[in-house]
């Protein structure tokens, strides 16, 4: 299991790198353009990804920011989200690395935002935490066809394929 989940660390952080590039030609008005999506914008869903992943992963480790909330804007601008992203994502990677056999075994109790108490199985909750970045991505993947940009793909084989990771 962890060879899984160090390989899906490596591929957020490759598909969040093309999709980044992806966004460059976009305006600041653009990227903030209030749209009928959840998270409001562009912006705003990709200020909610990167909250959640920190969000986690202090949930995971003990480490790392809190965030009170998943729906603000902390970084209203592209160059400061994209370097959080980037950290984020090493942060990410340095995790899955450090995961032990049969972490994915371990439940781990932990309180929503919403004050809930839950306990869940770590496999269950580490598929949710790469699930989670695969569906946001996805969502301004296809919002940026609104703003003309037809972005390239980000589907997990292409970076098998890309990083000669794949084993067909």
């Amino acid at each position: 299991m962890k060879t899984l989940f160090q390989t899906l660390a490596r591929y957020n952080a490759w598909a969040n790198a093309r999709l980044y590039v992806e966004l460059t030609p976009l305006s600041p008005e653009q990227l903030a353009e209030a749209l009928d999506v959840n998270f409001g914008s562009i912006l705003g869903i990709l200020n909610h990804g990167l909250l959640g992943d920190q969000l986690w992963l202090n949930r995971f480790t003990g480490r790392g920011p809190t965030p009170a909330s998943i729906a603000e804007v902390v970084h209203p601008d592209l160059p400061g989200l994209t370097a959080a992203r980037v950290a984020e994502d090493e942060n990410i990677i340095r995790f899955a690395d450090s995961l032990n056999p049969g972490d994915e075994l371990r439940v781990l109790s932990y309180t929503s935002t919403e004050g809930i108490a839950f306990a869940e199985p770590m496999a269950l909750l580490l598929s949710h935490f790469f699930n989670h970045q695969t569906h946001h991505r996805g969502q301004v993947h296809a919002l940026l066809g609104r703003f003309g940009v037809r972005p390239r793909d980000l589907d997990l084989v292409f970076f098998q394929k890309e990083t000669g990771t794949y084993p067909g």
